[in-house]
Order: structure tokens, then sequence, then C-alpha cells
């Protein structure tokens, strides 16, 4: 990106809950922030919120505005979904301007569908377009190049297998992400977006390249190694084909045959037995309700709004952790990461206000196009999640 912008970077949906979020993180970054500046399609609610910033002013539906906010900075970072519906136009901007790109996204048949549209232009452009730039899908993706560094590191060789095991979250699910999930469940109508959903290695460069068979977890298990009872961790289907794609985008350095899994660890008691029993059975049925339109309406009428969501007292009280295990034959190493805020909101926006500003002032080498938080941004990016308060450290 040689010529000269006039932002360093644009926040576009500002307005909305998690965009205010991180609005409030760019402000408290001060000048290291550097040229930013706000946008969505109401300038008056923009100028509510009171930041010292320009403001710019476009509809996520007009291609045309979206090109010129793309021309005008060099990292354009959206918060506005569900991204199926709102984000096309914009990643499309950005991929011909050679505009660098992140978003909240977990949408996977949509990521399919921009990669295969828009990956040569922004290869051709210089523009980085990194989407789950949030708790999905960062701690997956960015832990498992920190714990297969940490094997490197102690054991000289990558490991074999990486299991994410998310344990402790304390947190209400944005409404945004439940917007975009049931535009995944309406979405899959499609036979095409069904076989996206249903590949393991839907978001590699060649989805069809024969690779390990893996699959989504499905039922409750015991992990003997752990003595944990795990059970299928909701955020899965995205999380696990982000970390498959930032391996392939490397060109496999931990072997073709390298496999990765997720689940949500439980306390291996009779009482963590029957939680995970609930959670699966609960997950199972709102996945069915999803697919039938009058309870997907019912329950999209009963659950936050986008642009809604805790008070600041609800968010702070939040935490998560993630452990990530790697093995080599008989070695194996552990990671963690962990954050004291609510995943869906504050350490969301703390995460995407990370990778927006790594993308804007770090000097990375990470090739251009559709790439991931690991490959994009990697050790700069686990530096600014560091100093942002977050906990990336072996276990």
């Amino acid at each position: 990106m040689s010529e000269s912008r006039e932002h360093d970077l644009i926040l576009f949906g500002a307005t909305g809950f998690t965009g205010r979020l991180v609005a409030e993180r760019l402000a408290r970054a001060g000048a290291s922030a550097g040229r930013w500046a706000i946008a969505g399609r109401n300038r008056e609610k923009l100028a509510a919120l009171g930041f010292d910033v320009p403001i710019v002013v476009a509809d996520a539906m007009d291609p045309q505005a979206m090109a010129e906010v793309a021309r005008r900075t060099k990292v354009v970072c959206t918060t506005v979904g569900p991204f199926s519906k709102y984000g096309s136009a914009l990643v499309a901007a950005c991929a011909a301007a050679g505009t660098h790109y992140c978003d909240l996204t977990a949408e996977v048949h949509w990521m399919r569908e921009m990669i295969d549209r828009h990956d040569a232009t922004a290869r051709a452009s210089g523009a980085r377009i990194v989407h789950a730039c949030g708790f999905d899908s960062i701690p997956s993706d960015l832990g498992t190049l920190l714990v297969q560094d940490h094997m490197i590191a102690t054991h000289g060789r990558p490991g074999d297998k990486v299991t994410a095991y998310y344990g402790a979250i304390s947190g209400g699910i944005s409404g945004g992400t439940l917007a975009s999930m049931f535009a995944i469940a309406s979405a899959s109508k499609d036979r095409a977006v069904r076989r996206v959903l249903a590949n393991p290695y839907g978001l590699d460069p060649d989805p069809h390249k024969k690779m390990p068979r893996v699959a989504d977890e499905a039922t409750v298990g015991w992990d003997a190694r752990e003595r944990k009872w795990t059970v299928p961790f909701v955020m899965a289907p995205s999380n696990t084909r982000i970390v498959r794609r930032s391996h392939a985008l490397a060109g496999y350095p931990w072997g073709e045959r390298f496999v990765y899994r997720e689940v949500k660890a439980m306390e291996p008691t009779v009482k963590g037995l029957a939680l995970g029993l609930g959670m699966t059975a609960g997950l199972v049925a709102a996945l069915a309700a999803t697919q039938v339109p009058w309870l997907r309406d019912q329950l999209a009428r009963r659950v936050p709004q986008p642009g809604e969501g805790p008070s600041a007292a609800t968010r702070d009280k939040g935490f998560w952790e993630l452990r990530l295990v790697a093995e080599a034959g008989p070695h194996t190493v552990a990671y963690r990461l962990a954050d004291d805020a609510d995943p869906g909101y504050a350490s969301t926006a703390r995460m995407l206000a990370a990778a927006a500003l790594s993308l804007a002032h770090d000097e990375l080498d990470a090739a251009p196009g559709f790439t991931t938080p690991a490959r994009a941004m990697g050790h700069r990016l686990a530096e600014r999640l560091r100093d942002a308060g977050l906990v990336l450290q072996p276990a």
C-alpha cells in the first residue's frame, strides 16, 4: 500500500454495541492508534458517541459508498453483521482497493463465498482480508500457533495433534453472534451451503484436498488424559475451520496428517456429566429449532438483538479460559489462554481492536489475500493481546 491514505483505520459499525466497545479500546490507545475514524449510516448517532475523531457516513448496502470508505483508509475494521447480509460489498471494496480488513464473522459459508470471489483480487492489490478476529476465532487460531511453537521449542518438533479444551466460561452470547447463527441456519437450506458447512476443511485453499478424516464433536465423551468430560463446543464448527485454513496457508508446517479438534471441558463429576448432557441436548435442540422457520422467528424475538448487550458491570464479571494440548508421540505440552472479561463483548472488543491496530501499524510479513489471525498477525497480535490484559502462556 504505497499511496498515502487519509486514515490509518476506519471502524465501521461504531454505533453498534460491540462497535462502541471497540471504539472505546481505540480511544484508550491514544496516539498509538494513529489516525482513526468512525463510520456508519447515521451521522447523528455517530456524533453522539462523543469520540473526538472524524466521522464517515456510509451505508453497508451501497457498493459505491463502501468503495469510498476503502479508498480513504489503510484498514477497515467492521462489526456490522450478519456479515452475509451486510458485509459483502465492504469486503469486495477492500479487496479491490488494497485495503486491509478485519471482522468478527463466524459465518463459514459466507467466508467461503468471499474467498472464492475476491481472493485473487486481494492478492493482486496487496489487501489482507482477515475474518474471525474476535472470540471466534482468535483464541483457537492463535492458541494453536502458540502451543505448536511451545512444542517445537520443548521437544524439537510440532505436535501431530492439538486439542483445544474450552473450560470455564461466563458471559452472554452477543446479539450479533446470534443473528449470524440464524443467518447460517437460514442459508443452510441451500445444498451447496450445506456441503461447505459439512466439510471440516471447507475454508482451506483447496477444500477438496485429501486430508485426515475428522468430524466436529457431537456427543458427550470422557478424556482420560485430562480426566474431564467433554461436550461439543458451540463455536467449534467455525473455529476448527479457521485453524485448518491457517495450517494450509502456511504450507502444512505441522504435516499433512496434523489433526485439530475442539471441545468444551466439564468437571469429572456426576454434576459435570449431567451439565454436559444438558448442554449437548440444549445445543441439539437449538440447532434443530433454527431449521424450523416459525421456531427460528420465535427464538430471534427472545434473544438479544444486534446492537444490544449487557451492562458494564455484567461484562466485567465475565471470563473465559482455554487450554490447548499438543501431542507428538509420547510428548505433550500445554498452553493457556484466558481473559477476565465477557467473551462475546468485552474480550471480543479487545481482540478486534488489537487485530485492527496490528494490521494498521505492525510490520507484518504475511502474504496478502484472504488470511487468518494467526497467519496475518501471529506473534505481533499475541503481544498486543498480552498488553490488553489477556493471558497467553505455557500451562
